[in-house]
């Protein structure tokens, strides 16, 4: 059987916003609830108020499953890392995006 494309929609949702951010610094964050409850496609992408340019990343995105008196908790961490800017960035804000469910 040959391999078959299948369409995904996407959906998202800001975040929070965050700030100040010194070049070559990271803020370490977590989200927790829904995220990563389903096979699903994640993007975090992070961006500048625009008031200071800046390369900002989001790295080490990491999942963790967790019991929590007999529940089972859902926590995504991730780093928002300022790759290079002239002076701190005063604000930033942190968007996710998700897919479908994707069943393997």
């Amino acid at each position: 059987m040959a391999p078959q494309a299948v369409p995904l929609t996407w959906s998202g949702q800001f975040l929070n916003f965050a700030g100040p951010l010194a070049s070559g610094d990271s803020d370490s964050w977590l989200a927790t609830g829904t995220f990563g409850q389903e096979n699903r496609f994640y993007v975090f992408s992070a961006f500048s108020d625009g008031t200071v340019a800046a390369e900002l990343e989001v790295q080490h995105v990491s999942h963790y499953r967790r019991s929590d008196g007999g529940s089972l908790v859902d926590e995504t961490h991730f780093e928002v890392h300022n790759r290079g800017s002239a002076e701190p960035v005063t604000q930033y804000y942190v968007y996710i995006a998700w897919s479908d469910p994707v069943n393997v």
